[in-house]
């Protein structure tokens, strides 16, 4: 562990130094977009939905990239892969970017004013009224996602808490990247989870004045939330899906080792 870092001017630079991903910016990438797959024969169908971290201005490095979801209004239909096809193929016979293109398991990555957009194609699903986005990977398995509801209980969240809610995500982001090397397994908590673990925290939370003091009641909250028999109990945004799923595979044991280690950093620094 370096103990030569100074965390209260490392906190103190974060805070001063946060800017927001200016909206103005997404609307363009949306606009570009659309224009972009106008010409597929079932455009007035798809919904262009725009989510994660820079969509919420929580971002802090350049890796977290605009991810838009595509959702396609196609009934029952179960499997996107020939409606991502499409996409691609649009993008393809695009002169400026047919070359800017790159093919995932389940998404389309394009550069667009040297800026990544990781596009999601995918069918609208309601379960029980609420919408969801089925995505199929290239091996057939399918999932749903939540990006309506992972932005309406985001926002939800900022409204009741203020800046604070999104100032603490920044903080965490900068302090899981700041140790990543240092303290093995919190290099697997991706921008994603992050923000879902401080979404998770209480209200009350963020009623603070003191960003070190909130660093430290909130990682304790955390460390003990997860080490608790309830710990099955935190979700993602959408507040639906369990965060500690396969399919986030965070192993528990490693996480709370990693936790236990940096909040020692902590009280010992601030």
């Amino acid at each position: 562990m370096n103990t030569n870092i100074d965390l209260y001017e490392y906190i103190n630079k974060w805070v001063s130094g946060s800017t927001a991903y200016p909206y103005y910016k997404i609307e363009k990438k949306i606009d570009f977009i659309s224009k972009l797959i106008s010409s597929h024969k079932q455009f007035n169908n798809i919904s262009i939905i725009p989510t994660g971290s820079k969509r919420n201005r929580t971002d802090v490095t350049y890796m977290e990239y605009l991810n838009i979801f595509l959702i396609l209004d196609n009934n029952d239909a179960l499997d996107t892969r020939k409606f991502k096809s499409s996409i691609l193929e649009l993008i393809k016979n695009n002169d400026l970017y047919s070359n800017k293109v790159n093919v995932t398991s389940s998404s389309l990555i394009l550069e667009y004013e040297n800026e990544k957009i990781v596009l999601i194609p995918s069918f609208k699903n309601l379960d029980n009224n609420v919408e969801g986005a089925l995505v199929t990977d290239s091996n057939g398995k399918n999932e749903i996602f939540y990006p309506k509801l992972d932005n309406k209980n985001f926002d939800k969240k900022e409204h009741d808490c203020g800046s604070n809610f999104i100032n603490l995500v920044k903080l965490f982001k900068h302090l899981f990247l700041t140790f990543s090397s240092e303290i093995k397994y919190i290099n697997e908590l991706t921008p994603t989870i992050t923000e879902a673990l401080i979404w998770n925290l209480p209200n009350e939370y963020f009623n603070f004045k003191d960003y070190d003091d909130a660093i430290l009641k909130s990682i304790e909250y955390i460390y003990q939330r997860i080490a608790s028999d309830d710990y099955m109990s935190l979700s993602e945004i959408n507040d639906i899906k369990v965060l500690f799923s396969s399919r986030n595979n965070i192993d528990r044991k490693e996480l709370l080792k990693a936790l236990y280690k940096l909040k020692q950093f902590i009280h010992e620094n601030i």
